[in-house]
């Protein structure tokens, strides 16, 4: 199941509930102003024909006095201009006596019935006189509520494009702060290994985060207390075995020297090679239960170069390695690094040994030191696949050199020391440059 961020999940889902819950602010409080401003603009249309109403009579009664005969049929002498009310007065007989400048000369299509109608295109008025002799129809333009309703959506969404940003910012500000503690849990855990179990730090966190804090801590006690035993068990056995051993190969050399026959002193020399195996599979258990206590955690600084000469130079006495192994070392300075020197030298001891056990006899293994902090050991041997390679960082994993006195241990160990070191071990197959073989680069 793949993975997803609660910080962006949050993002999104607190950013989008404001959108929405303004959208529908929005969307409700325009369904109600629309519904005022209709009320609003059909009562400015029965205003408005009533009050034009008793001053059309007049003007109708003052045209009758004076002139004595029927008004015709005209328009109002006002001056043209653009309305977005239109007016007709008419007679009961349903003619137009009077008339807006803009509306037009035949009837309205509203029924001369007191009150509002709406055709589709306009809205209108209709309104009679005290007397009934007169009867205003009043019509407001399509376009003037849709422009007041389009005014309205847009003051109360453009806002939006502001204040949504805005409110991203205070939500991702919020959102940092109050998954701090859901980090900084997440990065101590991430800084424990099997060479640091020590309990996290609950200091300042949420009641929410609180229990799985305490939880991990008992967990962490409980399996610090279960590799304690291991590394114990492993190392005080080793410890109580050597002495056993030694003896035990003491008394194979004697039994060798002073056997009578070619029989027993085969089965001699097959006891000194079985014991002297279980004597470096014991030392390589030592070495596992010291890798795996931190060991290696207690850095300083110290000269690469030296620590590898150091070592180059006893690998390069011994009687069956001395035509095997070539030191390439492009050095030009100590090569500074943070590390111990205990640890860092079991980790070079087992790439230099692992290439002299798993590579045919009589093939060269070379030991290149630099440029930089970087020491690769090379030797001869068959391919191996990408996943092979991969699987000899891990614990009692062996390869397909055919040795059979091997513990699985030694790239298992330099792997640990070197990340515990601060650096990192990479293995190759075939070796960088080459069509065969098998390299082991240790990097800082």
């Amino acid at each position: 199941m793949s993975s997803w961020s609660m910080k962006r999940r949050l993002l999104l889902s607190l950013t989008g509930a404001i959108g929405a819950l303004w959208i529908s602010g929005v969307a409700m409080t325009a369904f109600m102003i629309r519904h005022e401003i209709d009320e609003v603009f059909d009562s400015a249309l029965q205003e408005t024909a009533q009050r034009i109403l008793p001053l059309a009579a007049y003007d109708l009664s003052r045209r009758r006095e004076g002139e004595q005969e029927r008004v015709r049929l005209g328009r109002s002498t006002a001056e043209d201009h653009k309305e977005s009310i239109l007016y007709q007065v008419r007679d009961p007989a349903g003619r137009v006596l009077l008339r807006s400048h803009d509306a037009p000369e035949r009837p309205f299509s509203a029924p001369m019935t007191r009150g509002h109608f709406d055709d589709g295109e306009r809205r209108y008025f209709t309104e009679w006189s005290a007397d009934g002799s007169l009867v205003i129809q009043v019509a407001e333009l399509p376009h003037e509520r849709a422009e007041a309703i389009r005014a309205l959506w847009l003051g109360l969404l453009v806002p939006l494009l502001f204040v949504l940003p805005i409110a991203a910012v205070a939500v991702r500000a919020t959102v940092n702060r109050v998954i701090e503690p859901v980090r900084h849990l997440q990065q101590e855990l991430g800084t424990r290994d099997g060479a640091h179990l020590d309990p996290l730090d609950g200091k300042g966190l949420p009641a929410e985060l609180a229990p799985v804090a305490n939880d991990v801590n008992r967990l962490l006690s409980r399996l610090s207390l279960a590799l304690e035993s291991e590394r114990a068990f492993a190392s005080n056995s080793a410890h109580e075995l050597r002495n056993p051993i030694a003896a035990a190969q003491a008394q194979a050399e004697l039994l060798a020297d002073a056997a009578e026959d070619e029989e027993q002193r085969r089965r001699a020399e097959g006891l000194k090679v079985t014991l002297a195996t279980l004597n470096r599979r014991i030392e390589a258990l030592l070495q596992l239960a010291r890798t795996e206590s931190g060991m290696a955690l207690a850095r300083e600084s110290m000269s690469l170069r030296d620590l590898v000469e150091l070592l180059m130079d006893d690998w390069l006495r011994k009687p069956q390695c001395m035509k095997r192994i070539r030191f390439d070392n492009s050095a030009v300075d100590p090569i500074l690094i943070s590390a111990n020197a205990d640890a860092l030298g079991i980790a070079i001891e087992n790439l230099i040994g692992n290439a002299v056990k798993h590579s045919p006899e009589d093939t060269p293994i070379t030991v290149r030191l630099g440029p930089g902090a970087v020491l690769s050991v090379v030797n001869d041997g068959s391919l191996m696949g990408a996943d092979d390679v991969a699987r000899l960082k891990q614990r009692f994993a062996r390869g397909f050199s055919g040795a059979t006195d091997g513990s699985g241990l030694g790239l298992y160990i330099a792997d640990t020391i070197a990340r515990q070191s601060g650096g990192r071990l990479d293995l190759y197959s075939p070796a960088r440059g080459q069509d065969t073989g098998f390299e082991a680069v240790l990097s800082w």
